[in-house]
């Protein structure tokens, strides 16, 4: 029973045949088989679906690339791809099938599976011949009646059967191949034969006709056959690829398929050369083509076997089985079995799942009834002989059916059908099993009923990978009242209001079922463990030998692997359906089966996870026995420490246990804390160090950190108290420890308390102060150098606080923080601590109660608890320094300006009780806050020192700051550091942190002294065209007014006024008042050789005032006011007027225009003279020119002057293209300033001669 057969398991479809795809298919056919036709290749495809009357189709490809190698014919490439397909897949399982839809308009109908088996050309069904004539064929060899079968004489079904249907098809395909004249040895090849209203009368070849009538009546002979039989058979014609080019073929299929008798659309089908894609395709309509004569062939079977179950007469009408022990015939009952298992797997087959249900349930009645003691469908007839071979196979029998019934119902969406089955199941041989003597005290029930629900959790789970969804419990609630309310899960009455269903009801996800499989599993070896020892001297009997036969199978199994694999599929499938807690439990499960097999270091690592998530949830009571089955496991690995581990979180108060228990487990911790080393173990040198991080796990003593207050001050005392405090029941008895360390963020405060090995009684109050404040000694010497130390008592017993209360002196400020406490058990084995992590901050808020100070006692009694301000736990103190008792007075009159050394005064005034000494660091810094880039003093504007300032006196210095840069606020941070003045040698060694400091922030106001004003102007030299030749040189003028203001409130007193490029000294002591202007002209000349190149900017300097205030005695300051930079300007054409200086009235003059063109490029104009009342000129009017780069042109006028004075020449007005844009070019007199639109000339009266 370790496994079922498969026959009876598998999912049944639909077997085709298939012949004629082998290697000799072409040698057997009615032709014989040549070499390869030109063109053939190892590259084959298929044909569309089968083609209808009349028209054929197919697809071809061209050859493939390695052609030129030895490769097989197209026949043998297709057949041997067809068989590739055909065979793809050969088992099945239910969810293969597709369901049957409504097919709509343009839908596919999908490909139906088939068992496709591969027969001979000449296969044939079994035949029964009569034994002589009149006499009835013989029975099947499978048969209870036939005496050669299996079953004879009381048998009712066997895997056999269903392995011959497996082998015998519903439907028969034949591959033939068209013949033709390239198969003929030395053959020529035939010229194509038209077809068609306009063909050639050419007669058909009589060979070719009398090749194909021959295969006509080979088709026609196998169809009889099989059509006698009930069998569908179909013939497939097999085309080479010159053939799927020639149009005679189509009329040669017609006629072998009309000759032959098959039906174009379901019988007669046809392949050609193709791709594997098309190979496939083929075979898919192939299917569909056939699904339906394959159904109708199994409809025929089912009908049969129905007709002989109608003729079976009523099991109430069976005579009595007499007593004897000879084997008798089937009885009616089982002859029922039989027809009915064999209608619901023919049923199966056609996919008619309802209906096979329905054979398949009644069959399992049958079987079941069977197996039972007395049969309530036959009166009188007993049960199967126990442990009989008719009992085995019903055994197996009633489990396979149940099995495809669950199946079935999942398959049809329904769960609760499925978990009805599984439970009447197992509910009918729970019922039998105790008359069997396999009842729940043997391990053959548990080895059935685990393998039951872990095939159930198989089924449910192939369902969800295939759609299935696992119903929601809520689906099977309904409210008071509601249709669902009378559904037969629901529990309770109609007096119950509330509504609610029976949890077993309802089907659960696969992980359950693997579960239930391994703690059946479980009890199986339990229970197997019982026999075993249990067996004794009854061996020589031979039931003894049977039952030995059997233990002796069952020591075989690994049940502890079994076990584990069914709980580690429980495991995944309750991850994968979010079920957190029960993953728990069962790797907790696992752990246990681990355990239970030995496997103490893979128990041990399922154990230690899961323990944390129980420990950090407050499963106490499951933590409890985590940690136990970890102590068995670690005790048996050796591992000292980890069982050290478990044993001072189980002293824990929160575990629950009782107090001898408790007391058992503090004597356990002491034994191995002092056991004494094995023979084969090595004895260290040293006791072995172990860390135990207490808020990791439960702690058996809780550890509270308070500091008296929240903040301090440097040399001020800081009082902390670090209370022990122990359950109400943990530990049971005085428990000691070695010492006690108090870790603070800075060493130099660390704490070290030894036990004094004291035996009074005081120490083991309910609440004990033990005060470290006092009589405390450096340690010189060991580890601990540089701690303070102190002897204590250390003993903690159950239901105490002890509180160790130490006292600091800060000598810097900052955060001072206990970030640790270790107590520590020491042995000559071991060196336990039981670290308790205090580097945390801890969170105030309104759940945690308030802060308690346990206080001692003035009359001698018992110390009691107060409360400070705050609740929770402070475990950091602020240390500060204390607030400053001086204070800064700054102040100045004048108004502070720029680039000066700026003078105001600084007093210190000391406020405190002693004499301090003081220094001041003043900072000047812009309005942005940053520092400013020009700082400078007189006397270090960094630090300034002062003497020794007495209580209640004052001390003032001067203070010079320098701004520059841009005027605007200054502030002026002044820092005042002082420390008391006795002791100062002392504390010249201590750090910086021991001065008090006093900050004052100084807004000051700066402002420029003086302001300019640059206004430049430009002197051109007279041009000279003397020369033809460019002349690249250039030379400019630029005179530079400035303008200088005093800003200054006060008068200053100007030393000199200099100008920084040539120091050229411009004024010398003189007093500006404020608003005094001065005015200075400097006049720059500059010059290039080559006006081409580009030309730089050229600075011209600053001017520097060396000022200061007047009546001050003070170093002259330096007030920088940069002059505006010198260019060159633009190039660019010009038109220049030359006309002579002496003009009269009635005398002819000329007057030339020069076009001048400076720059690199030619310029293009054109040109107008504009009359002028004062003149009359002979010369061109308008004129078009262009002048080339660095060149000029000229043109002249002869001028009559007709009045006298000022008036304006003739101007030629030149309107030239620059830059893209047409501007008028302006018109600028010769060696003068002025620009047109006023060139005029001074005309003289006129001159008398004598």
């Amino acid at each position: 029973m370790n496994t079922y057969p498969a026959e009876y398991l598998l999912h049944t479809v639909p077997v085709l045949a298939v012949y004629g795809l082998g290697a000799n298919a072409t040698t057997d056919s009615s032709s014989s088989a040549a070499a390869p036709a030109p063109g053939d290749s190892d590259t084959t495809s298929t044909s569309s679906p089968p083609p209808s009357e009349g028209q054929r189709s197919s697809a071809t490809t061209p050859a493939s690339s390695n052609a030129g190698r030895h490769a097989p014919s197209s026949r043998a490439a297709l057949g041997s791809m067809l068989q590739t397909v055909f065979s793809n897949k050969q088992q099945f399982s239910l969810y293969d099938t597709p369901r049957p839809t409504a097919a709509g308009p343009g839908t596919t109908n999908p490909t139906p599976p088939f068992k496709t088996i591969f027969v001979d050309k000449d296969f044939t069904l079994p035949e029964r011949t009569p034994i002589g004539p009149n006499l009835p064929p013989p029975h099947s060899n499978l048969s209870p009646l036939s005496h050669e079968s299996p079953l004879h004489p009381d048998g009712f079904m066997t895997p056999l059967w269903v392995k011959k249907q497996l082998e015998t098809p519903s439907v028969v395909v034949g591959f033939y191949d068209l013949w033709d004249w390239s198969q003929e040895p030395g053959s020529q090849p035939r010229p194509k034969r038209e077809t068609g209203p306009l063909a050639s009368h050419v007669l058909i070849d009589p060979t070719e006709r009398e090749k194909d009538t021959t295969l006509a009546h080979e088709i026609n002979d196998r169809r009889k056959y099989f059509q006698d039989k009930g069998i569908k058979f179909a013939a497939t014609m097999i085309l080479k690829r010159q053939q799927t080019d020639d149009p005679a073929v189509e009329e040669r299929l017609v006629w072998i398929r009309k000759q032959s008798g098959m039906d174009n659309r379901h019988s007669f089908f046809v392949i050609g050369p193709g791709t594997q894609h098309d190979v496939q395709e083929f075979v898919n309509s192939l299917y569909r083509a056939l699904h339906e004569p394959a159904v109708h062939y199994y409809s025929n079977r089912i009908k049969k076997a129905r007709k002989k179950r109608s003729k079976l007469p009523s099991p109430s009408m069976s005579p009595r089985i007499p007593d004897t022990n000879e084997p008798q015939p089937l009885s009616i009952q089982g002859w029922m079995l039989r027809y009915d298992y064999k209608t619901g797997l023919f049923q199966e087959i056609r996919h008619d799942i309802e209906g096979a249900i329905k054979s398949y349930e009644s069959a399992y009645t049958l079987v079941g009834d069977m197996l039972a003691p007395k049969s309530s469908i036959t009166p009188g007839q007993t049960g199967l002989p126990i442990r009989s071979k008719r009992w085995e196979e019903a055994r197996m029998l009633v489990d396979c059916i149940s099995i495809k019934i669950c199946s079935f119902y999942l398959y049809m969406n329904d769960p609760s059908g499925a978990l009805s089955q599984l439970n009447g199941h197992l509910h009918m041989i729970q019922s039998y099993a105790s008359v069997w003597g396999t009842g729940e005290q043997s391990f053959e029930y548990w080895a059935w009923l685990s393998k039951q629900y872990r095939i159930f959790g198989d089924l449910i789970e192939t369902a969800a990978q295939h759609g299935f969804k696992i119903p929601i419990p809520t689906a099977y609630m309904a409210a008071p009242g509601s249709p669902n309310a009378s559904h037969p899960l629901m529990s309770g009455g109609g007096a119950s209001s509330i509504a609610g269903c029976n949890p077993g009801s309802i089907l659960q996800h696969p992980g359950f079922y693997y579960h239930l499989a391994a703690m059946c599993c479980a009890e199986r070896r339990r229970r197997f463990l019982e026999a075993d020892s249990a067996t004794g001297g009854d061996s020589n009997e031979p039931q003894a030998t049977a039952w030995e036969t059997l233990l002796a199978n069952e020591r075989q199994i690994d049940h502890s692997g079994l076990t584990i694999e069914l709980l580690t599929k429980s495991y995944e499938q309750f991850k994968k359906y979010r079920n957190g807690r029960m993953t728990l439990y069962l790797a907790a499960e696992i752990a246990g089966t681990y355990y239970e097999a030995g496997k103490f270091e893979m128990a041990l690592k399922f154990f230690e996870p899961i323990g944390k998530t129980y420990r950090k949830e407050n499963w106490n009571m499951i933590l409890t026995s985590i940690l136990r089955w970890s102590l068995r496991c670690a005790k048996e690995l050796k591992s000292w420490e980890r069982a050290l581990e478990c044993l001072v979180e189980l002293m824990s108060s929160d575990l629950p246990m009782s107090e001898q228990k408790r007391q058992d487990i503090q004597t356990e911790l002491f034994d191995v804390l002092h056991r004494q080393q094995q023979e084969n173990e090595e004895t260290p040198t040293i006791p072995r160090a172990l860390a135990i991080q207490m808020d990791q796990i439960n702690p058996m003593l809780s550890c509270h950190i308070q500091f008296k207050t929240r903040a301090s001050f440097v040399n001020t005392p800081v009082y902390y108290q670090v209370a022990l405090k122990t359950g109400k029941t943990s530990p049971p008895a005085p428990f000691r420890l070695n010492s006690m360390r108090i870790l603070f963020n800075d060493s130099q405060y660390n704490m070290l308390l030894m036990d004094s090995n004291s035996d009074d009684d005081c120490g083991l109050a309910s609440a004990v102060r033990v005060d470290c404040c006092h009589d405390l000694k450096p340690q010189t010497e060991g580890e601990y150098a540089g701690w303070l130390s102190k002897e204590a008592d250390l003993r903690v017993t159950k239901n105490q606080t002890k509180a160790f209360e130490g006292c600091i002196k800060p000598k810097e400020s900052g955060e001072l923080k206990i970030v640790g406490v270790c107590l520590d058990i020491k042995s000559p084995q071991w060196h336990v601590s039981l670290n308790y992590d205090m580097d945390h901050p801890i969170e105030v808020n309104k759940n945690l109660s308030r802060r308690k100070w346990l206080e001692a006692s003035k009359d001698g009694a018992s110390p009691k608890f107060t409360f400070l301000d705050g609740s929770g736990e402070f475990n950091i103190i602020k240390i500060s320094q204390r607030h400053p008792r001086v204070k800064l007075i700054a102040g100045h009159d004048a108004q502070a300006l720029l680039d000066e050394h700026f003078e105001f005064n600084v007093t210190i005034q000391n406020q405190e009780q002693d004499a301090i000494d003081a220094k001041l660091l003043v900072e000047l810094k812009d309005t942005a806050g940053q520092d400013s880039n020009n700082k400078d003093t007189r006397e270090s504007v960094a630090e300034v020192a002062f003497d020794r300032i007495e209580s209640g006196q004052s001390a003032t210095k001067p203070v010079y700051i320098h701004a520059g840069d841009m005027p605007g606020i200054r502030v002026v941070s002044l820092t005042a550091r002082y420390r008391s003045a006795d002791g100062k040698d002392q504390q010249q060694e201590q750090s910086e942190s021991q001065f008090i400091e006093k900050r004052e922030l100084l807004r000051i106001p700066f402002r420029s002294p003086f302001e300019s004003n640059f206004k430049l102007y430009a002197h051109s030299d007279k041009l000279s065209f003397t020369t033809s030749s460019p002349d690249l040189g250039k030379t400019e003028k630029w005179l530079i007014n400035t303008s200088i203001r005093c800003c200054s409130v006060s008068d200053l007193e100007i030393e000199r006024l200099e100008l920084k490029q040539e120091v050229c000294q411009l004024l010398l002591r003189a007093s500006w008042t404020a608003g005094h202007v001065c005015d200075t002209n400097y006049l720059f000349r500059m010059a290039t050789k080559d006006m081409t190149e580009p030309q730089p900017t050229i600075p011209v300097g600053s001017i520097i005032i060396h000022w200061r205030r007047s009546g001050q005695d003070s170093p002259y300051s330096q007030t920088a006011m940069p002059m505006p930079t010198l260019e060159f300007r633009r190039q660019s054409l010009s038109v220049v007027a030359d006309a002579p200086d002496d003009i009269h009235v009635g005398e002819p003059f000329r007057l030339t225009y020069t076009v001048y063109n400076p720059t690199v490029h030619l310029a293009e104009y054109t040109a107008s003279v504009e009359l002028s009342d004062a003149f009359v000129y002979s010369g061109l009017k308008i004129l078009k020119d262009r002048v080339l780069p660095l060149s000029h042109t000229s043109y002249n006028y002869t001028c009559y002057p007709l009045l006298a004075g000022k008036v304006r020449l003739p101007r030629l007005k030149v309107i030239a293209k620059q830059q893209g844009v047409e501007k008028e070019v302006p018109v600028e007199m010769l060696g003068g300033s002025e620009q047109w639109p006023s060139p005029f000339t001074f005309v003289n009266a006129r001159r008398y001669y004598n």
